[in-house]
């Protein structure tokens, strides 16, 4: 199977963003790697300094701090077209304060984000994907912040069954609490409280 093959699904994803044509698409492609991560590799861990710029071809990743007292708190989940990397560390060569996890086999396309950068100068198109992730990923963090502040936990459930559907269905409490904020406990509670159990439960329940 050839990189192209590969990375259709994320070039079908960016243009829906901003249409990138063969010629402009196979020059990204060029300058990329293919990477594959297990499920549980870590991509990236907190403390390190990162370079590369990843767009995720398929799989689940998750964007995730580890707090002082050792707990960890789930930022984002990372899916098709999506970048597992820190802006900030890209920028600045300081380490990422977050770090990088694949939830399940994941594959990135990887390359140097000087790389990146020089491909942006030498081709519009590319300046134009550029900049609608830059304004996809403000949305998005700011969306969130005003989330956590205004919504309740059950609200914050609710929202997160309809923006992520499939995942409700299959990931682990844990990660699914982390994202929200709160207990495994108090997420087993929203759930009785609303009559639902996710099939990663009910799997979990039939093994017992």
């Amino acid at each position: 199977m050839t990189h192209c093959d590969q990375t259709a699904l994320l070039h079908e994803k960016l243009s829906l963003l901003v249409q990138i044509d063969r010629e402009n698409w196979q020059q990204f492609v060029n300058h990329g790697r293919l990477t594959h991560y297990r499920a549980g590799e870590s991509i990236f861990m907190p403390g390190e300094s990162t370079s590369e710029i990843r767009f995720i071809c398929e799989g689940l990743a998750c964007h995730y701090y580890i707090k002082p007292d050792g707990t960890r708190r789930n930022k984002s989940f990372l899916q098709i077209a999506e970048v597992a990397s820190s802006l900030s560390s890209m920028h600045s060569g300081q380490p990422a304060r977050f770090g990088c996890e694949a939830l399940q086999a994941t594959l990135c396309l990887s390359l140097p984000y000087a790389d990146f950068q020089q491909l942006c100068a030498a081709l519009p198109v590319w300046q134009s994907v550029s900049q609608a992730l830059l304004t996809r990923l403000a949305l998005k963090k700011e969306t969130r912040e005003a989330d956590l502040l205004l919504m309740s936990p059950t609200e914050l459930y609710l929202q997160f069954c309809e923006q992520y559907p499939v995942l409700n269905q299959t990931l682990p409490n844990y990660h699914i609490a982390s994202y929200l904020g709160i207990s495994e406990v108090s997420l087993s509670r929203i759930r009785a409280r609303l009559g639902v159990q996710n099939t990663y439960q009910r799997q979990k329940s039939h093994r017992h």
